[in-house]
Protein backbone atom coordinates (compact mmCIF):
# COMPACT_ATOMS: atom_id res chain seq x y z
CA UNK A 1 0.00 0.00 0.00
CA UNK A 2 2.56 2.41 -0.97
CA UNK A 3 0.46 5.55 -0.30
CA UNK A 4 -0.67 5.00 3.20
CA UNK A 5 1.50 7.30 5.27
CA UNK A 6 4.44 5.16 7.25
CA UNK A 7 2.66 5.25 10.97
CA UNK A 8 0.12 3.17 9.01
CA UNK A 9 2.12 -0.13 7.86
CA UNK A 10 1.07 -3.55 7.82
CA UNK A 11 3.16 -4.04 11.02
CA UNK A 12 0.43 -1.56 12.95
CA UNK A 13 -2.13 -4.87 12.39
CA UNK A 14 0.19 -7.65 12.16
CA UNK A 15 -1.50 -9.77 14.96
CA UNK A 16 -4.56 -10.04 12.73
CA UNK A 17 -2.79 -12.65 10.27
CA UNK A 18 -4.36 -15.73 10.46
CA UNK A 19 -2.75 -18.26 8.23
CA UNK A 20 -5.52 -20.86 8.04
CA UNK A 21 -7.78 -18.36 6.02
CA UNK A 22 -6.76 -16.28 3.67
CA UNK A 23 -8.53 -14.72 0.49
CA UNK A 24 -6.10 -14.42 -2.71
CA UNK A 25 -7.84 -11.71 -4.82
CA UNK A 26 -6.84 -11.69 -8.49
CA UNK A 27 -7.00 -8.17 -9.93
CA UNK A 28 -9.69 -7.79 -12.96
CA UNK A 29 -11.39 -4.49 -14.63
CA UNK A 30 -7.27 -3.96 -16.62
CA UNK A 31 -7.19 -0.45 -16.90
CA UNK A 32 -9.94 0.92 -15.30
CA UNK A 33 -9.13 1.30 -11.45
CA UNK A 34 -5.91 2.33 -10.19
CA UNK A 35 -4.92 -0.49 -8.18
CA UNK A 36 -2.40 1.27 -6.00
CA UNK A 37 -4.62 3.99 -4.94
CA UNK A 38 -7.73 1.32 -4.89
CA UNK A 39 -5.10 -1.32 -2.65
CA UNK A 40 -3.66 2.09 -0.14
CA UNK A 41 -7.75 3.08 0.47
CA UNK A 42 -8.64 -0.77 1.13
CA UNK A 43 -5.56 -0.72 3.71
CA UNK A 44 -6.95 2.46 5.21
CA UNK A 45 -10.48 1.26 5.47
CA UNK A 46 -9.55 -1.76 7.64
CA UNK A 47 -7.12 0.52 9.92
CA UNK A 48 -10.86 2.54 10.70
CA UNK A 49 -12.63 -1.35 10.95
CA UNK A 50 -14.75 -0.57 7.95
CA UNK A 51 -13.08 -3.00 5.88
CA UNK A 52 -11.97 -6.53 6.67
CA UNK A 53 -8.31 -7.21 7.11
CA UNK A 54 -5.77 -6.13 4.03
CA UNK A 55 -2.82 -8.61 4.81
CA UNK A 56 -0.64 -7.58 1.73
CA UNK A 57 -0.14 -7.37 -2.10
CA UNK A 58 1.49 -8.94 -5.15
CA UNK A 59 1.75 -7.71 -8.44
CA UNK A 60 -1.66 -8.48 -9.48
CA UNK A 61 -3.71 -9.33 -6.90
CA UNK A 62 -3.45 -8.65 -2.72
CA UNK A 63 -4.52 -11.03 0.08
CA UNK A 64 -6.92 -10.26 2.56
CA UNK A 65 -8.72 -12.22 5.53
CA UNK A 66 -11.12 -14.40 5.10
CA UNK A 67 -14.71 -14.06 6.36
CA UNK A 68 -15.70 -17.03 8.00
CA UNK A 69 -18.84 -18.04 8.31
CA UNK A 70 -20.73 -15.16 6.29
CA UNK A 71 -22.19 -15.51 2.85
CA UNK A 72 -22.83 -13.25 0.18
CA UNK A 73 -26.79 -11.73 0.01
CA UNK A 74 -28.87 -12.52 -2.94
CA UNK A 75 -31.05 -9.76 -4.09
CA UNK A 76 -34.03 -11.48 -2.68
CA UNK A 77 -32.38 -11.06 0.87
CA UNK A 78 -32.30 -7.26 0.72
CA UNK A 79 -36.01 -6.71 0.82
CA UNK A 80 -36.32 -8.69 4.54
CA UNK A 81 -36.66 -5.21 6.72
CA UNK A 82 -33.69 -6.49 9.14
CA UNK A 83 -31.26 -6.89 6.66
CA UNK A 84 -32.18 -3.34 5.12
CA UNK A 85 -31.62 -1.88 8.27
CA UNK A 86 -28.48 -3.81 9.25
CA UNK A 87 -26.81 -2.32 5.77
CA UNK A 88 -28.51 1.55 6.62
CA UNK A 89 -26.49 0.87 9.61
CA UNK A 90 -23.03 -0.20 7.82
CA UNK A 91 -23.66 2.31 5.19
CA UNK A 92 -24.35 5.05 8.08
CA UNK A 93 -20.53 3.73 9.56
CA UNK A 94 -18.85 4.18 6.51
CA UNK A 95 -19.92 7.55 5.73
CA UNK A 96 -19.43 8.92 9.10
CA UNK A 97 -16.49 6.92 10.60
CA UNK A 98 -13.97 6.65 7.95
CA UNK A 99 -11.66 9.41 7.45
CA UNK A 100 -9.21 9.26 4.20
CA UNK A 101 -5.79 9.68 5.51
CA UNK A 102 -4.05 12.89 4.78
CA UNK A 103 -1.20 12.86 1.94
CA UNK A 104 -1.48 11.58 -1.34
CA UNK A 105 -4.33 9.25 -0.98
CA UNK A 106 -6.57 12.06 0.25
CA UNK A 107 -5.56 14.35 -2.56
CA UNK A 108 -6.63 11.62 -5.04
CA UNK A 109 -10.14 10.81 -3.27
CA UNK A 110 -11.13 15.03 -2.07
CA UNK A 111 -8.99 17.19 -4.28
CA UNK A 112 -5.87 19.64 -3.22
CA UNK A 113 -8.00 22.91 -3.29
CA UNK A 114 -8.22 23.00 0.41
CA UNK A 115 -11.89 23.32 1.35
CA UNK A 116 -13.21 22.38 -1.78
CA UNK A 117 -14.24 19.34 -2.03
CA UNK A 118 -14.36 17.40 -5.41
CA UNK A 119 -17.02 14.54 -6.41
CA UNK A 120 -15.27 11.61 -8.38
CA UNK A 121 -18.96 10.44 -10.30
CA UNK A 122 -18.39 12.78 -13.30
CA UNK A 123 -15.20 12.46 -14.16
CA UNK A 124 -15.28 8.43 -13.88
CA UNK A 125 -17.99 8.33 -15.93
CA UNK A 126 -16.47 10.09 -18.38
CA UNK A 127 -13.52 8.05 -18.10
CA UNK A 128 -15.07 5.34 -18.53
CA UNK A 129 -17.02 5.95 -21.58
CA UNK A 130 -13.82 7.45 -23.35
CA UNK A 131 -12.18 3.88 -22.57
CA UNK A 132 -15.53 1.74 -23.94
CA UNK A 133 -15.33 4.11 -26.99
CA UNK A 134 -11.62 3.69 -27.25
CA UNK A 135 -12.46 0.13 -28.32
CA UNK A 136 -13.72 -1.53 -31.39
CA UNK A 137 -13.73 -5.16 -31.08
CA UNK A 138 -13.95 -6.79 -27.30
CA UNK A 139 -12.82 -9.79 -25.68
CA UNK A 140 -15.65 -12.08 -27.61
CA UNK A 141 -17.90 -11.51 -30.62
CA UNK A 142 -21.25 -11.95 -28.11
CA UNK A 143 -19.19 -8.63 -26.08
CA UNK A 144 -18.77 -7.06 -29.16
CA UNK A 145 -22.28 -7.23 -29.94
CA UNK A 146 -23.62 -6.29 -27.35
CA UNK A 147 -21.74 -2.96 -26.87
CA UNK A 148 -23.01 -2.21 -30.67
CA UNK A 149 -26.48 -2.43 -29.82
CA UNK A 150 -25.82 0.10 -26.53
CA UNK A 151 -25.42 3.07 -28.33
CA UNK A 152 -22.21 4.65 -26.56
CA UNK A 153 -22.65 7.79 -28.09
CA UNK A 154 -26.39 7.89 -27.35
CA UNK A 155 -25.85 6.93 -23.82
CA UNK A 156 -22.58 9.67 -23.78
CA UNK A 157 -24.95 12.36 -24.84
CA UNK A 158 -27.66 11.33 -22.60
CA UNK A 159 -25.16 11.63 -19.49
CA UNK A 160 -23.98 15.35 -21.07
CA UNK A 161 -27.55 16.38 -20.81
CA UNK A 162 -28.12 15.31 -17.39
CA UNK A 163 -25.05 16.71 -15.94
CA UNK A 164 -25.78 20.00 -17.73
CA UNK A 165 -29.52 20.29 -16.46
CA UNK A 166 -28.21 20.12 -13.31
CA UNK A 167 -25.24 22.92 -13.82
CA UNK A 168 -28.08 25.15 -15.15
CA UNK A 169 -31.18 24.60 -12.37
CA UNK A 170 -30.10 27.11 -10.84
CA UNK A 171 -27.71 29.93 -10.58
CA UNK A 172 -28.63 30.71 -6.35
CA UNK A 173 -26.59 29.31 -3.55
CA UNK A 174 -27.86 27.59 -0.63
CA UNK A 175 -27.31 28.01 3.15
CA UNK A 176 -24.23 26.30 2.89
CA UNK A 177 -22.74 28.25 0.00
CA UNK A 178 -23.22 25.24 -2.28
CA UNK A 179 -25.43 25.81 -5.43
CA UNK A 180 -26.66 22.77 -7.70
CA UNK A 181 -23.92 23.02 -10.51
CA UNK A 182 -21.88 21.70 -7.83
CA UNK A 183 -23.25 18.01 -8.76
CA UNK A 184 -21.21 18.61 -11.65
CA UNK A 185 -18.21 18.76 -9.75
CA UNK A 186 -17.06 20.16 -6.57
CA UNK A 187 -18.51 21.54 -3.45
CA UNK A 188 -17.44 23.45 -0.40
CA UNK A 189 -17.65 22.68 3.02
CA UNK A 190 -18.67 19.24 5.21
CA UNK A 191 -22.37 19.79 4.78
CA UNK A 192 -22.67 19.33 0.64
CA UNK A 193 -23.14 15.82 2.15
CA UNK A 194 -20.08 14.47 0.10
CA UNK A 195 -18.43 11.70 1.73
CA UNK A 196 -16.34 8.34 0.64
CA UNK A 197 -19.16 6.17 -0.71
CA UNK A 198 -18.89 2.12 -1.76
CA UNK A 199 -20.77 3.32 -4.99
CA UNK A 200 -21.48 -0.44 -5.75
CA UNK A 201 -24.01 -1.92 -3.11
CA UNK A 202 -25.59 -4.44 -4.95
CA UNK A 203 -26.26 -7.51 -2.99
CA UNK A 204 -23.10 -9.95 -3.83
CA UNK A 205 -21.05 -6.69 -2.41
CA UNK A 206 -22.98 -7.45 1.25
CA UNK A 207 -22.16 -10.03 3.33
CA UNK A 208 -23.93 -11.46 6.12
CA UNK A 209 -23.60 -13.66 9.32
CA UNK A 210 -26.39 -15.67 9.06
CA UNK A 211 -26.26 -16.42 12.85
CA UNK A 212 -25.36 -12.73 14.28
CA UNK A 213 -26.58 -10.78 11.08
CA UNK A 214 -23.85 -8.72 10.77
CA UNK A 215 -23.01 -7.02 8.00
CA UNK A 216 -19.70 -6.69 6.43
CA UNK A 217 -18.92 -4.73 2.94
CA UNK A 218 -16.32 -6.12 0.66
CA UNK A 219 -15.42 -4.90 -2.72
CA UNK A 220 -14.51 -1.14 -2.22
CA UNK A 221 -13.17 -0.98 -5.96
CA UNK A 222 -15.11 1.84 -7.28
CA UNK A 223 -15.01 3.63 -3.74
CA UNK A 224 -14.17 7.27 -3.41
CA UNK A 225 -15.88 10.73 -3.28
CA UNK A 226 -19.40 11.45 -3.91
CA UNK A 227 -22.70 12.38 -2.47
CA UNK A 228 -24.27 10.24 -0.01
CA UNK A 229 -27.24 10.35 -1.35
CA UNK A 230 -26.27 8.15 -4.57
CA UNK A 231 -24.88 5.71 -2.34
CA UNK A 232 -28.50 5.17 -1.05
CA UNK A 233 -30.17 5.78 -4.16
CA UNK A 234 -27.71 3.05 -5.96
CA UNK A 235 -28.63 0.76 -3.00
CA UNK A 236 -32.08 1.13 -3.69
CA UNK A 237 -31.65 0.13 -7.44
CA UNK A 238 -29.51 -2.42 -6.76
CA UNK A 239 -32.62 -4.68 -5.40
CA UNK A 240 -33.56 -5.06 -9.00
CA UNK A 241 -30.31 -7.39 -9.53
CA UNK A 242 -29.43 -8.15 -13.37
CA UNK A 243 -25.91 -8.50 -12.22
CA UNK A 244 -25.30 -12.10 -11.83
CA UNK A 245 -24.26 -14.38 -14.79
CA UNK A 246 -27.68 -15.67 -14.42
CA UNK A 247 -29.59 -13.01 -14.77
CA UNK A 248 -27.80 -11.86 -17.84
CA UNK A 249 -28.84 -7.78 -17.06
CA UNK A 250 -32.25 -8.67 -16.94
CA UNK A 251 -33.60 -6.83 -13.81
CA UNK A 252 -36.61 -7.76 -11.57
CA UNK A 253 -37.81 -3.77 -10.35
CA UNK A 254 -40.92 -5.71 -8.67
CA UNK A 255 -37.95 -5.64 -5.65
CA UNK A 256 -37.37 -1.95 -5.99
CA UNK A 257 -38.16 -0.52 -2.41
CA UNK A 258 -41.48 1.19 -2.11
CA UNK A 259 -41.66 4.53 -0.67
CA UNK A 260 -42.08 2.90 3.08
CA UNK A 261 -39.28 0.91 3.06
CA UNK A 262 -37.14 3.62 1.56
CA UNK A 263 -38.19 5.50 4.22
CA UNK A 264 -37.32 3.05 7.49
CA UNK A 265 -33.48 2.96 5.69
CA UNK A 266 -33.42 5.99 5.77
CA UNK A 267 -34.46 7.01 9.06
CA UNK A 268 -32.17 4.54 10.49
CA UNK A 269 -29.31 5.53 8.29
CA UNK A 270 -30.10 9.03 9.79
CA UNK A 271 -30.17 7.47 13.60
CA UNK A 272 -27.24 5.65 12.89
CA UNK A 273 -25.57 9.17 11.60
CA UNK A 274 -26.67 10.93 14.41
CA UNK A 275 -25.13 8.89 17.00
CA UNK A 276 -21.86 8.16 15.88
CA UNK A 277 -21.71 11.61 15.19
CA UNK A 278 -22.40 12.22 19.17
CA UNK A 279 -19.72 9.69 20.20
CA UNK A 280 -16.72 11.38 17.81
CA UNK A 281 -18.10 14.66 19.67
CA UNK A 282 -18.04 13.04 23.37
CA UNK A 283 -14.78 11.39 22.18
CA UNK A 284 -16.24 7.91 22.59
CA UNK A 285 -15.62 4.69 21.02
CA UNK A 286 -17.99 2.75 19.02
CA UNK A 287 -17.73 -0.18 21.60
CA UNK A 288 -18.28 1.94 24.44
CA UNK A 289 -21.55 3.65 23.23
CA UNK A 290 -22.93 0.45 22.30
CA UNK A 291 -22.47 -0.54 25.93
CA UNK A 292 -25.25 1.93 26.60
CA UNK A 293 -28.36 1.27 25.74
CA UNK A 294 -29.67 5.03 26.20
CA UNK A 295 -27.43 6.32 23.33
CA UNK A 296 -29.71 4.67 20.20
CA UNK A 297 -32.49 6.35 21.56
CA UNK A 298 -31.29 9.87 22.31
CA UNK A 299 -30.60 10.40 18.67
CA UNK A 300 -34.09 9.99 18.13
Amino acid sequence: ATLLNKDSSINSYIHLIDFNSVLVRIFGAEGMINRDIETSTYAALCIADIAYRYLGRFNNGRVEGWLDGYLPLECTDLTHDKTSLEIAKEMARLHCVFEVPEGELRDHHFGKEGDVITVGLWEQLSSWMEKAKGYSEFKTAYDTERVEKLSLSAIEREVQNFISSFATASAAPSDNGDSTASICGSAKGKKSGIVFCHNDLLAGNIMRHPETNKIQFIDFEYGGTNYAAFDIANHFNEHAGGTSVEENGQTDYSRFPNPERQKRFCVEYVMTIKRLEGMKKSGLVESEADENDDVHAEAT
